[in-house]
């Protein structure tokens, strides 16, 4: 029966503590670091871990609960480590009852393994009582502010905006709908700085030719492996995965939502290539159980040279099946790290145009690429919202723009017309 790191680690933990050995306290003041997390965010951690594990066992996506295991970690060695600094009246009976639930915990992730509905049903209800039980032990301001912390939502696409759920991200002006995880150190940065909680790739039945529809496969798979089913992903904007795909001139772009396959983890998409060369796709999505939002971009082979950005000119204005789009912002310099206020307005024949359909829940849809090739921007209109198949929005439609990295960008904005996907390119300079 396997045996995760995870679950040693905190077993090594609970027998380190028990025998009165603080370890990482004392390696703390000597390196500077710690693995342990304070009691307010480790008690915070084991908030949200237990909501987690309920939900993910209400949904049968038994899978899910192999994630927790370093939160459960790091959380309970944390505590387990605070506990040899605390009055002893305080923490009397409380390591019979950690050394308990650790039990449950790691029977549960075994049981999940087994796919065993009925038995991790009921650990999960053995686990509950046990935490009930810790609760019971521990002080209630510290119980209070955890609980607090635990209630905190973030803008999935810029993590460090923190404030109530629903709020509006001042840099994009998504809702801040994504409740705040509470991670393990070594976690904190998963979705960024390269480190993925899936691993996405593509693969296509032929190599990439200009004007040939291009049959073409995703697979989305764990660090372990396992693969990634829709269940395992959050919804954003009405779809669970969003495909950015854009040639290497930043010209030719495409919005694709691949569809599950027979073969668990595979989907499939196919979309038209106008230009030669490779092909870049941006996977958007937001793996449970955490829920932070990843770019995963994959490099698609085609045939001919790569073609290179010629066109870096300032282009505020594009004409688009007989339609025009202004494009405006709130400043006359954009910088990188600066949120500005952005619009567009959508005429035909001189008159506002107000008939735009919904698509992906929205307006609109604005994606930019900058010349790096690596550093995505998806925005959507702020306020307005398109829940209805009737509901109708334009002529102007109102973004809040923020921009990671400094250089040329390519904007798209897409919308929808008589049931057509409208593209409308621009063209922007990105300041320091």
């Amino acid at each position: 029966m396997r045996t995760s790191i995870y679950l040693q680690g905190l077993w090594v933990a609970l027998i380190l503590t028990l025998a009165g050995t603080a370890v990482g306290l004392a390696e703390e003041g000597a390196s500077g670091s710690s693995p342990f997390v304070s009691k307010i965010d480790a008690w915070a951690m084991l908030f949200q871990m237990m909501g987690r594990l309920h939900s993910a066992i209400a949904k049968g996506e038994l899978a899910l609960i192999d994630q927790e295991e370093p939160v459960a970690s790091v959380a309970v060695s944390s505590l387990l480590a605070e506990m040899r600094l605390g009055p002893v009246p305080k923490n009397g009976g409380s390591n019979v009852q950690w050394t308990t639930f650790v039990r449950n915990i790691s029977a549960l992730h075994e049981a999940s393994d087994q796919n065993d509905v009925g038995r991790v049903a009921a650990l999960m209800e053995k686990a509950d009582k046990e935490f009930e039980k810790l609760q019971a032990t521990a002080d209630s301001d510290i119980l209070k502010a955890a609980h607090q912390r635990a209630e905190r939502y973030c803008c999935p696409m810029h993590r460090d905006v923190i404030g109530v759920k629903d709020e509006l991200c001042p840099k994009c002006g998504m809702q801040l709908d994504q409740r705040l995880v509470i991670l393990p150190p070594h976690l904190a940065n998963q979705g960024s700085d390269g480190q993925h909680a899936v691993i996405a790739s593509v693969t296509t039945q032929a190599t990439l030719e200009p004007g040939h529809v291009a049959n073409a496969a995703l697979h989305l798979r764990r660090l372990t492996g396992h693969p990634v089913g829709l269940g395992e992903l959050i919804e954003t904007h009405t779809r669970k995965i969003h495909l950015l795909i854009v040639d290497s001139s930043l010209t030719d772009y495409d919005h694709q939502h691949p569809e599950p396959t027979d073969v668990p983890g595979d989907y499939t998409f196919h979309f038209t290539p106008h230009n030669p060369g490779p092909y870049y796709v941006w996977v958007d999505l937001r793996p449970l159980p955490f829920g932070l939002q990843e770019y995963d971009r994959i490099i698609v082979g085609g045939k001919g040279t790569l073609l290179p950005i010629t066109d870096r000119r300032t282009k505020l204005s594009a004409d688009e099946e007989g339609f025009h789009f202004q494009l405006a912002f709130g400043k006359s310099i954009i910088r990188a790290g600066e949120s500005a206020d952005a619009s567009i307005t959508i005429t035909r024949d001189g008159k506002g145009f107000d008939q735009l359909e919904p698509v992906m829940g929205a307006f609109a849809h604005l994606v930019g690429f900058n010349e790096d090739r690596e550093t995505v921007l998806h925005m959507h209109p702020l306020a307005a919202t398109a829940s209805k198949v009737t509901d109708r929005g334009g002529p102007v439609l109102r973004f809040r723009f923020y921009a990671t990295r400094e250089g040329f960008t390519r904007l798209f904005a897409q919308v929808r017309i008589n049931g057509r996907d409208v593209f409308a390119p621009f063209g922007l300079q990105i300041a320091k």
